[in-house]
């Protein structure tokens, strides 16, 4: 009896941790535009574009786990690299987006490969502002948490990007603590 209890309780335990974390597009997508609020007020230049994170990359180290530790938890370290493993599939849905054109990553790099030529192309088609990118928001088990990208371009050496750690507050997202960023 005991050993039947062992491999049940053992299955369930494998099931239940092997389970992926589903997050919904409406999930996603209330982070992704409190990021749009927040990050629109952080430019001097008006933001009427946004895209993809261009910089995401597609190795685990660029979540670094002696950074991460200090804010996850184990559990919820393996439910953000799982996460982690879509990353680059991660496409904006304009269906959720409002007050702002999608123009994804994909087509706004083939803009110009060299950073000079790039804004002059950029310009030419969409005038002089700014665009916002950001990255696929990465929930902690509870979906209380979350680490995401993001960011402003306005010009060759005009722009900012943070990686942050959100917190759910009563129901409202709040920026707990920003990990990494860049000025240019």
């Amino acid at each position: 009896m005991k050993k039947i209890a062992s491999v049940f309780f053992l299955l369930f335990y494998c099931f239940f941790y092997s389970q992926d974390l589903k997050v919904s597009d409406e999930e996603i997508y209330e982070v992704i535009n409190f990021i749009i609020k927040d990050g629109s007020q952080k430019t001097f230049k008006e933001i009427k574009i946004i895209t993809e994170d261009p910089n995401v990359k597609s190795d685990s180290k660029y979540y670094e786990d002696k950074i991460l530790k200090e804010f996850f938890n184990v559990k919820d370290l393996k439910v953000i690299k799982d996460q982690y493993k879509t990353i680059n599939d991660f496409v904006l849905n304009p269906k959720y987006i409002l007050n702002l054109r999608i123009i994804h990553k994909e087509k706004l790099l083939s803009y110009s490969p060299s950073p000079i030529s790039f804004w002059t192309e950029f310009n030419k088609k969409h005038g002089n502002v700014a665009f916002m990118f950001v990255g696929k928001p990465l929930f902690t088990s509870d979906k209380k948490r979350v680490i995401i990208n993001y960011g402003y371009y306005c010009g060759g050496l005009c722009g900012k990007g943070e990686r942050v750690i959100l917190k759910k507050e009563k129901n409202i997202w709040v920026i707990e603590k920003v990990v990494s960023g860049f000025i240019s």
